[in-house]
């Protein structure tokens, strides 16, 4: 992809995961991994299970709709005061919320005991840091009328601190929350499960041993994200602090003055500018901006290059110093601190792509080819991709085996590119060309319509593989037929969804790039299903599935292709070598 692009290494988060719970499991204290500042990415996720965290830590409901639709079934924290209006939403998804408010925490009773459930609380004491929790000289009062509230148990009391005060965690408050553990334990009769004693800024605390033994959670994001506790900003020993990396193309290379040239005013965010005469510069123009990433939060991997400013799309670099000086269509690499990795996970400009176990796979090492063929028509695709190979390999130096191509006869995507996929380290996403969304209930309807509501464990929880095909990495491409059934599935799984509508008003091209996006994003690359019932009276022309397929090609995203769809023999060996690069000049 041509645009920003941030990697993110889950081998080195699962390693900074299992040094904190190391320490962490030492202390008796366990740990909720914060997973918000990825905004629930799934992969980041279960790096962070992998690695020993107890639970997860999310602050927005719309990530925990992400984790839970990707098949992630640990138990989930939510980190953010309920808000009155989503006391529903929170009993049925949430395992435990942290709350402060006596009106809130009776609608979660009353929307609990509706449903027949309990709902786990945990009560937030503000210990001085002036955020959010009830202060200590109300808590007793709020347990009294809080603890015998059906629909909800107090789980636990927890504190937050240094997020918005700056109060450092310390033996006095960190004692007085024990203290109230002890207290609330012994007036009550309750059986505290939680006593969380906060977030990343309680490590140096703990590291020394001063941590009182009554707390036993923390709520870790930052530390096992970048590596560093939060109370002074100090990298933690043995930890990774490049676990994210941004990197973005170089578009233009020009030597100018350092000064602009003429009468300024403000810039395009309403600031005046200052610059500092340098003489002549070197200067590198990225494509990446203040709409993708928080500009001030990027530090160069290279040394000698600086950042001189940024606008809404371009971030401008001083690369005068620059030992080996690069070249248009270079990448040039960032780490990131908390707001600029925010930032960008909150960006849908910047590419999400993971490097999983043995190194980022950043084009494909093999492709994968499922379909429903005559015998004649796979000697003809296993000759076409073999003469395929052999021209990539002298034309792009790309080895042999860049594609070891499966042709599996008649098995479809279902039990074929899905049950390859589980082969693999990586998750992937799903871009289904087709008239139809193929998210049917009903196991009597033929398998082409109920193909991703199977895949997705909708019809038979023993077959499920959102857990390496989140429905957020699934694009449905020409559709031009959904029963309410499926538009109402498709809403719900936030699968994004490009009718023929969609086609002619944005174009193929724009609907393909945004396609590649979505699929792409956070997964290891992208199964392409296309089915013949997609072209045709108001569907898609051959021409635009070939410049789709050109499009995708050269994105370098594509792990399978399933033809089981499109069983022309004529028409899909051009598809397919289309789909795996090959261009009319053979270049």
């Amino acid at each position: 992809m041509s645009g920003p692009i941030l990697t993110i290494d889950l081998e080195k988060l699962k390693a900074n995961a299992e040094r904190i719970t190391g320490i962490c499991g030492k202390r008796s204290v366990s740990v909720t991994g914060v997973t918000k500042v990825c905004c629930g990415m799934p992969p980041v996720a279960r790096a962070l299970l992998e690695g020993g965290v107890t639970s997860l830590g999310e602050s927005r409901m719309e990530n925990i709709y992400r984790l839970r639709a990707s098949g992630v079934t640990s138990p989930v924290m939510l980190l953010r005061i309920p808000p009155l209006s989503a006391v529903e939403e929170i009993v049925t998804n949430v395992d435990v919320s942290l709350n402060s408010e006596l009106s809130v925490i009776q609608a979660l009773s009353s929307a609990a005991l509706e449903r027949g459930l309990i709902h786990k609380i945990i009560l937030m004491v503000d210990l001085g840091d002036l955020r959010e929790g009830i202060w200590p000289g109300d808590l007793l009062n709020v347990v009294s009328r809080v603890v015998d509230m059906p629909g909800v148990k107090i789980a636990g009391i927890g504190t937050n601190l240094t997020c918005y005060g700056g109060v450092l965690p310390s033996v006095e408050n960190m004692g007085a929350l024990a203290g109230w553990a002890d207290q609330l334990e012994g007036k009550f009769s309750l059986d505290l499960e939680w006593v969380s004693g906060g977030n990343s800024s309680a490590i140096p605390l703990l590291l020394k041993g001063k941590m009182p033994s009554r707390i036993n959670n923390l709520r870790i994001g930052e530390a096992i994200m970048l590596g560093r506790e939060t109370a002074y900003g100090e990298a933690l020993t043995g930890f990774s602090r490049n676990v994210f990396s941004l990197n973005a193309e170089l578009i233009e290379i020009k030597t100018k003055p350092s000064l602009p040239i003429g009468d300024t005013g403000m810039d395009a965010f309403g600031g005046k500018p200052f610059f500092t005469d340098k003489g002549e510069l070197l200067r590198g123009i990225l494509n990446v901006g203040r709409e993708d990433v928080a500009v001030d939060g990027l530090i160069p991997e290279e040394p000698n290059l600086s950042i001189l400013g940024a606008s809404s799309d371009h971030l401008l670099v001083d690369l005068t110093a620059v030992t080996s000086v690069p070249e248009v269509g270079d990448r040039i690499s960032f780490s990131l601190n908390y707001g600029a990795l925010l930032a960008a996970m909150t960006s849908s400009y910047v590419l999400k792509q993971p490097v999983f176990p043995g190194g980022v796979i950043s084009s494909p090492r093999s492709v994968s080819i499922f379909g429903k063929l005559s015998s004649h028509g796979r000697k003809c695709l296993r000759r076409a991709v073999e003469d395929l190979d052999l021209n990539i390999v002298k034309s792009e130096k790309v080895d042999l085996g860049r594609f070891t191509p499966l042709l599996a006869g008649r098995r479809p995507l279902l039990t074929s590119a899905l049950a390859d996929m589980e082969t693999r380290s990586e998750s992937l996403g799903l871009i289904m060309i087709d008239s139809t969304p193929s998210l049917g209930l009903s196991g009597k309807l033929p398998l082409g319509r109920r193909l991703l509501s199977t895949s997705l464990g909708l019809i038979d929880p023993e077959i499920n593989f959102s857990q390496r095909l989140s429905p957020e990495n699934i694009v449905l491409l020409g559709v031009k037929k959904a029963d309410p059934d499926e538009a109402s599935l498709i809403r719900k799984l936030n699968i994004k969804t490009f009718t023929m509508e969609d086609v002619d008003l944005l174009g193929i091209r724009e609907v393909t790039m945004r396609s590649i996006r979505r699929a792409a994003s956070g997964t290891g690359g992208i199964i392409l299903r296309f089915s013949r019932r997609a072209a045709g009276p108001q569907g898609l022309t051959s021409r635009e599935f070939h410049f789709m397929l050109e499009i995708l090609a050269g994105s370098d995203t594509i792990r399978c292709l399933d033809i089981s769809g499109y069983p022309m023999d004529s028409e899909i060996c051009q598809f397919v070598e289309t789909a795996l690069g090959k261009k009319i000049l053979g270049r």
